[in-house]
This record gives C-alpha cells, sequence and structure tokens, in this order.
C-alpha cells in the first residue's frame, strides 16, 4: 500500500465518521435500535479499575478514552443527522 500523508489519512477517518454515523442515524428507528443506542453509550464509560488512576494517564487508558471520545462524537452527529431526516 502507498504511504498517505496525514491530510489523506484525516480525510478517509472523516469519511469513515461520517459513514458510520449516517448508518447509525438508519438504524436508530429501526428494531433493535434502541438496543444499539444503549449498547454505544455504555461505551462512553472509560473505566480504568483503579482507586487511585494517578495524574498521568498510561497509554491504554488514554487510548480507551480517545474511543470513547470517538464514540461520543459518532452519537452526535447520528442523532443530528436523524434530526435532519
Amino acid at each position: 500500500m502507498t504511504e498517505q500523508s496525514p491530510q489523506q489519512l484525516e480525510g478517509r477517518l472523516n469519511a469513515q465518521h461520517e459513514i458510520l454515523a449516517m448508518l447509525v442515524a438508519w438504524a436508530i428507528p429501526q428494531p433493535g435500535g434502541e438496543d444499539l443506542l444503549r449498547a454505544l453509550s455504555e461505551r462512553l464509560a472509560v473505566q480504568d479499575h483503579e482507586e487511585d488512576p494517578g495524574v498521568i494517564a498510561d497509554t491504554a487508558f488514554a487510548i480507551e478514552a480517545a474511543a470513547a471520545r470517538e464514540t461520543l462524537l459518532l452519537l452526535e452527529r447520528a442523532k443530528a443527522i436523524r434530526g435532519r431526516a
């Protein structure tokens, strides 16, 4: 595969995000849509299973937090798309 610039990678990720948001928006009113929203919402809470995680988050925690943030953005975008429909 050809090496891609950061701008190309960002464009690809943006397109994938938009397509996923459109699919979630479409799925919301379908049978099982509430289950999908509930499952995605459950992914928003990052759990580190520690009493005192400290000030500096480790790499795994940072990745999990970024994934939760992306899920939140995806849900917000899907709901905005749904609101337009």
